[in-house]
């Protein structure tokens, strides 16, 4: 992909920088700060939903499409694509261009609610797992820590080489172990929820945006009870 010129990035981190630090109600409000802000480049907002945020000369049009539709826009021209996603444009300054995806809102933690388990913490059964008998000191440790994902388990995770972590989730309950984690840049979870992000490294922590091509892909799952499924 190509890139912004140093002069437009900056501006544009600048700007973002300062969206980050204001209250999430006023977020329509910022985006027309960015628009003003960045008129003097003659950049602007071309798309910004809850799933992507494309900056782009003002003169440009810009379409997010499956690529099986693609043929239905003849004058468009493709300068982006992701899995079956493709970026279409026309009239695109390639060098004022730029594509951001978010972690769309209606994932949320609150949405997936578990009840916390307050009884007798059962040790974990390396039986129900034998694999897990490789790691029984770190899994020992962790789970002297209590509960701390989607209300009863435990969840253990460690290193597994370069950008690469593997784990397994403990039923305080019953003991049973579930082997089913795995994340490249580490994940975000809560106590009191079924749902995880993994990879989540990938969202800027001021921006709370992620770049398009990443080495790795940022996901949502939720826990049903034996194993992560995508969450809707």
């Amino acid at each position: 992909m190509l890139h912004l010129n140093p002069r437009s990035n900056y501006i544009i981190i600048l700007v973002f920088l300062f969206i980050s630090c204001q209250n999430k109600t006023t977020k329509k409000n910022n985006v027309e700060l960015i628009q003003t802000e960045l008129q003097f480049e003659e950049i602007d907002t071309l798309i910004n939903t809850a799933d992507y945020l494309i900056i782009g000369n003002k003169k440009a049009e810009i379409k997010i499409v499956n690529d099986k539709d693609s043929l239905n826009f003849p004058n468009f021209k493709v300068v982006d694509k992701k899995n079956n996603i493709l970026i279409i444009a026309k009239n695109l300054d390639e060098t004022k261009f730029k594509v951001y995806e978010k972690l769309n809102p209606k994932y949320n933690f609150d949405k997936y609610q578990s009840e916390i388990y307050n009884g007798k913490l059962a040790e974990p059964d390396f039986n129900s797992y034998p694999e897990a008998k490789r790691y029984i000191t770190r899994i020992k440790e962790e789970c002297k820590n209590g509960i701390n994902f989607a209300g009863k388990y435990t969840l253990v995770i460690w290193g597994c080489g370069s950008s690469c972590q593997s784990g397994v989730i403990v039923d305080r309950i019953n003991g049973k172990i579930y082997g089913d984690y795995l994340s490249a840049l580490g994940s975000e979870f809560r106590k009191d929820s079924r749902m995880i992000i993994l990879n989540s490294g990938l969202i800027d922590e001021e921006t709370e945006l992620i770049n398009f091509h990443n080495m790795a892909e940022l996901s949502v799952k939720l826990w049903n009870g034996s194993e992560f499924i995508k969450a809707e």
